[in-house]
């Protein structure tokens, strides 16, 4: 798991934001989950792939109450990607997951990562890679790749539950694929 000083090493003191215990409990966030938040953080800005920092509602930190169509279920948003206004990723408090929801048009949702946990450790190890790769050839970048996506399919088998799954995808753009 990811710690504080590993997301600091890499994004800088002011580049890891954390969310206080106590204001996450009030929120009813699942204590393990606040505590997450408030002792590691999460990174303010990640290439394309998450910011804090979106332009357009709701905002990262923000209770979302989303219509299932059988419920409403209160989801954290943690954030978006970068080069989409129209999806955040959240951590759904009633099951532990992250998923990535899209409020375009047609609203879907999709499992990102099992739990918050395996989503900050996704996140740090995406930027490890970048921090990594810096000077290498293709193929030794395709090796750390293919070698990273190894490890966290092993820590969270439900990230790559498909080949149109997120991080499938990811992963398939950062070894040239397109999809």
């Amino acid at each position: 798991m990811a710690t504080r000083a590993e997301l600091v090493e890499i994004f800088s003191e002011e580049g890891v934001i954390t969310l206080p215990v106590e204001e996450s409990i009030a929120n009813k966030i699942p204590e393990q989950d606040a505590r997450l938040l408030a002792e590691v953080g999460l990174p303010a800005a990640l290439d394309v792939l998450f910011t804090l920092g979106g332009s357009k509602e709701p905002r990262a930190f923000t209770i979302l109450p989303v219509d299932t169509g059988e419920s409403v279920e209160n989801v954290l948003v943690l954030g978006s990607p970068t080069d989409d206004s129209e999806m955040r990723y959240c951590l759904d408090l009633e099951d532990g997951y992250v998923i990535l929801l899209d409020l375009g048009e047609e609203p879907a949702a999709e499992i990102v990562n099992s739990s918050l946990e395996d989503f900050i450790e996704f996140l740090y190890r995406y930027a490890l890679r970048l921090k990594h790769i810096v000077g290498t050839t293709d193929e030794q970048a395709d090796k750390y790749t293919e070698q990273l996506r190894t490890y966290l399919e092993a820590r969270d088998p439900q990230a790559f539950a498909d080949d149109e799954a997120w991080w499938s995808m990811v992963f398939r753009r950062l070894m040239g694929e397109e999809f």
